[in-house]
């Protein structure tokens, strides 16, 4: 079985954690003991082939699965705003109508698109989804860790992160921000 890297050992340690799963570039770690049950994917972004992906972490709890029909509402939904997003398109849509060449001016820009339906994001928490701790080296070069999205699926609850790679620090605020999440999730089912 594949060793994981060191940031992954070390919040391992610290939650008591075991690897389920290890290829050479992709590890599962879940926690030894739980009362949700929950595992996190991890993909170090090696290229392989044609495609060179991005490392990313998803924490996962499956028995957290969306129960509504894809035409509903959203019972959770985090993810970045851009073109991608309605929200993004109809900034776009107004930015043009209004005569800004980029779309929209900085002020409109907001950090994430929630569709919190159920109120499960509190003020607290939403702190905790748009601040990561950083790298902590200082190096311009390395993009700040950062929530990609957070989703209730048929799959379960998804906690998805981008830019954490080798920080132990942030690897452990995703898995704090997933089981808070998921024991409000619980509590309102």
């Amino acid at each position: 079985m594949s060793r994981p890297p060191d940031f992954v050992a070390s919040v391992m340690a610290a939650r008591d954690l075991v690897v389920t799963t290890a290829h050479q570039h992709a590890w599962r770690v879940e926690p030894r003991e739980s009362a949700l049950p929950w595992y996190c994917d991890l993909y170090d972004g090696t290229p392989t082939g044609d495609i060179d992906p991005a490392p990313f972490i998803t924490w996962v709890c499956p028995s957290l699965r969306a129960w509504r029909d894809a035409s509903d509402v959203p019972q959770l939904d985090v993810h970045q705003p851009g073109p991608h997003s309605d929200l993004g398109r109809a900034v776009a849509r107004i930015g043009s109508l209004l005569g800004w060449t980029s779309g929209r001016p900085a002020a409109a820009e907001s950090r994430y698109v929630y569709t919190d339906p159920q109120g499960i994001i509190d003020d607290a928490l939403r702190r905790r989804i748009e601040h990561w701790p950083t790298t902590g080296h200082g190096d311009a070069g390395v993009p700040f860790p950062q929530l990609w999205s957070i989703q209730v699926t048929r799959a379960g609850l998804l906690v998805d992160s981008t830019c954490c790679w080798g920080n132990a620090a942030a690897f452990d605020h995703q898995i704090g921000l997933a089981i808070d999440l998921a024991d409000r999730l619980r509590a309102r089912r």
